[in-house]
């Protein structure tokens, strides 16, 4: 039976994508999504094998009652995955299969004899990896080379191993297989003096900032260790004073940058300040770098990742914390922690000119009032012509007459005679009102126009910066951006990206946006502090448009065991509010203290000023355009006159 058993498991193992059999038709939600032949396999296989098994007769050894008492114990009601080795002895595998049997929780069987890596590549990520199912190894030989095979998906938070060999295993502990597992536990049989003396069931881990030593958390008791949490002791309580080595970047405003009073290497920003937060209490150093070897900032090129993000991938660092976003392709390769703050990256275009002063003449009135003007005049014109044709004798005698004496009225001037005819004189009475409140809101617009700068109207978002002249530009430092934008599904991305440029360094990438030509993109806050402080431009301005805004995070290398603890730190830092103090406090320290506040103050502060000629441009217009029509009247009027001598 043992012989048919194994090889039925190894069968199953190989054959049904490697989730094998579940404890009910109730069965773990993600086998939902398996095909249901799978299901149907699973009972059948419970059916056949188990019909007549019960758990073995009289008393077991105690090192496999450790065994059930764990199983039942801390991890009742836990859903499980239990590698089963296929040269374990008769009674060990009589045994665990009666284990198996009453188990109420949902559970998946692998054979540690089939291939590892296809077993792993066929899973749903939700088994491989994740807080809500412990991973449990019942071994005689070393288990090693099935999890060496195993992806990089593969990273259970609970391990447990269960070694039912007389020869100590516990240098597991110490394998770099396992060493991305957050709780890992080892139970073997041992004995407290001599080997004379009754085996006892061993429970051992690790602590890798201890010098990598294996430590004994005690022998198995159901008091001792009643919960999950007892089991799996915290690995990482303490740092033990380890110096942690980044891959960064000291020109991250405000989240990076080489600190004004330390030397050169020395970081200063937010994240600085978040590091030596989380040290104070997980008792840890770091290392900052200066910048990435090859100058780039982190992208998947040339079927490898560059920048701060390949030293990560490379092993070289154990993560970066400069300005990164979350993405699929990044989360797939590295460990991203919990998110610390939202932002896109921001569009940086010059204020447009204001307009010639002398157009403020016309700017107190919209195209279309001034259409509106020209046409109720020529309505007017006509009606009064033809009201005063229609008298005995005629009041202003023709069409020559009649709009000079209506325009009195539009130039706010008062009128010389009225109509005796009370039904015009109520006629012309509108239209005095009509033309007298059209003055007075003119008047009152022009001297607004006259002494304030009238600029044309801002581009404020993707859309209208895709439609205009302006081209974009971005230094290539590896960002993600540039091909996202080329390969967008959104239009406006899109033309973005088709008219976008890139330079090789900071100087050539900044000035043509000082040209007027081109709009700079960059990160949000890094763009406001670059172009005010390093380029001193204060004329300039950002889209409140972002793009691709995201959630911040830090990369470490792929399956980093210890990650929870800086995301404890992190969750930490942000409930406080002190992620956004120090944001708000380095960006002022570059950009002064209420920096937006003061730029609409200096705006007011130069609308209040004297007038000039420069100012007074619109009334000399005025005049002048004046002067012009008095005189083509005069003209014409000569011309009438000799016309009637002749």
């Amino acid at each position: 039976m043992e012989r048919e058993y194994k090889s039925t498991l190894r069968h199953t193992a190989v054959h049904t994508d490697k989730l094998l059999i579940c404890s009910s038709f109730n069965c773990w939600r993600i086998s939902i999504r398996m095909l249901p032949p799978l299901l149907l396999l699973s009972l059948v296989m419970r059916s056949l094998a188990w019909r007549n098994i019960v758990p073995s007769e009289g008393p077991p050894e105690s090192h496999l009652a450790s065994l059930r008492g764990i199983v039942e114990g801390p991890l009742a009601g836990w859903k499980a995955v239990f590698y089963l080795d296929p040269s374990l002895e008769a009674p060990v595998w009589e045994y665990v299969r009666g284990l198996l049997v009453g188990r109420n929780a949902s559970y998946v069987l692998v054979d540690l004899g089939s291939d590892g890596a296809l077993w792993s590549e066929e899973q749903p990520k939700e088994l491989l990896r994740g807080d809500f199912m412990v991973h449990v190894v019942v071994f005689q030989n070393d288990p090693r080379p099935f999890f060496e095979a195993v992806s990089l998906q593969w990273n259970p938070q609970y391990l447990l191993f269960f070694s039912a060999s007389n020869v100590t295993k516990n240098n597991l502990l110490l394998e770099d297989t396992f060493k991305g597992i957050e709780r890992l536990l080892l139970v073997e049989e041992t004995y407290l003096t001599s080997s004379a003396s009754r085996p006892v069931s061993g429970m051992f881990t690790s602590f890798p900032f201890e010098e990598r030593k294996i430590k004994s958390i005690g022998i198995w008791s159901n008091t001792k260790f009643a919960s999950k949490e007892d089991l799996f002791v915290d690995r990482f309580e303490s740092f033990r004073g380890y110096e942690f080595q980044l891959g960064t970047w000291l020109d991250d405003y405000p989240y990076l940058y080489q600190s004004k009073t330390k030397p050169e290497g020395y970081g200063d920003g937010l994240e600085v300040e978040m590091l030596d937060a989380m040290a104070r209490v997980l008792d840890y150093k770091y290392n900052l770098t200066k910048e990435s070897p090859d100058m780039m900032w982190g992208a998947f090129e040339n079927g490898s990742w560059n920048g701060m993000l390949g030293m990560v991938h490379r092993k070289e660092k154990n993560f970066t914390v400069n300005y990164f976003v979350i993405t699929g392709e990044r989360v797939d390769a590295f460990d991203a922690s919990v998110s610390y703050w939202m932002e896109g990256f921001g569009m940086s275009l010059m204020s447009p000119p204001p307009l010639p002063k002398w157009r403020g003449a016309y700017y107190s009135f919209t195209p279309f009032v001034w259409l509106s003007l020209a046409v109720t005049f020529v309505l007017v014109l006509i009606i009064i012509s033809i009201q005063d044709m229609l008298q005995p004798e005629p009041f202003l005698g023709g069409v020559g007459s009649t709009w000079p004496y209506l325009l009195r009225a539009m130039f706010n001037n008062s009128i010389p005679r009225l109509p005796k005819a009370h039904w015009q004189r109520l006629f012309v009475g509108s239209w005095w009102l009509y033309c007298f409140i059209l003055t007075t809101a003119y008047t009152a617009n022009l001297i607004a126009f006259l002494t304030i700068p009238v600029f044309p109207g801002r581009i404020q978002t993707v859309q209208q910066l895709a439609e205009s002249d302006y081209r974009v530009f971005m230094f290539d430092y590896g960002e993600f951006v540039p091909g996202a934008l080329k390969t967008s599904k959104d239009p406006h991305y899109r033309a973005l990206g088709d008219k976008m440029d890139l330079f090789q360094n900071y100087n050539d990438s900044v000035f043509p946006m000082l040209d007027g030509t081109y709009a700079y993109i960059e990160s949000f806050s890094y763009n406001r502090i670059l172009v005010y402080v390093e380029y001193k431009v204060e004329n300039s301005y950002m889209l409140r448009e972002q793009l691709y805004p995201g959630h911040l995070c830090w990369y470490f290398q792929k399956n980093t065991a210890w990650k929870y603890k800086f995301d404890h730190g992190i969750r930490r830092l942000v409930e406080s509010g002190l992620i956004a103090h120090w944001i708000k406090v380095k960006t002022e320290d570059f950009l002064g203290r209420d920096f937006e506040r003061k730029q609409q103050l200096r705006a007011k502060e130069r609308e209040n000023q004297a007038l000039s000629l420069e100012h007074l441009q619109g009334v000399f217009f005025i005049l002048a355009m004046s002067w012009a029509a008095g005189g083509l009247v005069f003209a014409g009027e000569v011309l009438r006159h000799r016309c009637d001598l002749d």
